[in-house]
């Protein structure tokens, strides 16, 4: 068996997943992570249903085509049958953005899709949509000196102690496409395999600077492409559109409907748009400005 530490839990696995955390064998763990049979239907009617996917807010069951089913239960167990042609990096990783993210659904909490980096013990959150440039400005960051915290999901959680809003990190894995990897020449990181035979997209690894401590938000910066735009600028953003922006980016966000989460939902964005500190950078579609982008950050940190 493996132990791993990723999204604030500690995993007792059957198989092998080299993008997390390793932790030392322990008796007591949040996830049980196994290779098996899986279901052919969930229990109760309420939810959805497909001929692939089902989600109650106890439940999940997925079939993904050419690589694995997966099937999740009381946020606390994972089981995954792959198919014998499947190649094991492709069902790694619709365990990790899938699996998980259901997993964690059913703990009650709603990871963020974004990228983080730490600054003087705090983090610097990066949102927008795919491919306004996440991950490109985090490698940009990470090559001015910043630490990585985490390349794709954030989970949050409210302190008993204080009720403060901390993030937990994912995984020590950020994913690159080959030519930004030369492109931005990611300071630090080791690239690994491909995440998936067919495309030309890398694991670049951060183990030894990963942080499995909770961090508070200091900032958000939200990126958009906008065609229009000759040159890159930046604006403060509040109320409702920074609210509706945000909700934006609750990772696998389609399954929180059938989860029952929505209160959790609308609670934790209003207390990020109304706590911390945000700001909108616009930069042109058809030109490389993330040069740019990083030296606003720079500049407002």
């Amino acid at each position: 068996m493996y132990y791993y530490w990723a999204y604030g839990l500690t995993i007792r696995s059957s198989v092998l997943f080299p993008e997390l955390f390793p932790i030392d064998e322990t008796g007591v763990t949040d996830v049980e992570l196994v290779i098996g049979d899986v279901p052919d239907t969930i229990s109760g009617e309420t939810g959805f249903r497909s001929s692939h996917l089902m989600i109650s807010s106890s439940e999940y069951l997925l079939h993904v085509k050419g690589i694995a089913s997966y099937y999740v239960s009381s946020g606390s167990r994972i089981i995954i049958k792959p198919l014998d042609s499947a190649d094991w990096e492709s069902i790694r990783l619709f365990c990790l953005s899938n699996a998980f993210a259901a997993l964690l659904h059913q703990r009650n909490q709603i990871p963020l899709h974004c990228s983080a980096f730490i600054d003087q013990d705090e983090l610097v959150l990066i949102m927008g949509e795919s491919g306004a440039g996440k991950s490109t400005t985090l490698a940009a960051m990470i090559n001015k000196g910043y630490i990585p915290f985490s390349d794709d999901v954030c989970v949050p959680v409210i302190s008993e102690t204080n009720d403060e809003l901390y993030l937990y990190s994912s995984y020590p894995m950020m994913k690159y496409w080959l030519d930004t990897y030369a492109k931005v020449d990611i300071g630090g990181g080791t690239k690994d395999r491909k995440i998936r035979p067919d495309q030309e997209k890398y694991g670049v690894y951060f183990h030894d600077r990963f942080s499995r401590t909770p961090m508070k938000v200091k900032r958000v910066v939200l990126i958009e492409k906008e065609a229009s735009a000759t040159e890159v600028s930046v604006r403060a953003i509040q109320g409702i559109e920074l609210f509706q922006r945000l909700e934006r980016n609750a990772y696998r966000g389609e399954y929180i409907g059938f989860s029952g989460l929505q209160k959790e939902h609308f609670t934790l964005f209003s207390r990020i748009a109304n706590t911390t500190k945000t700001m909108l950078i616009s930069r042109p579609a058809d030109e490389n400005s993330i040069a740019a982008v990083a030296e606003i950050i720079v500049r407002d940190l």
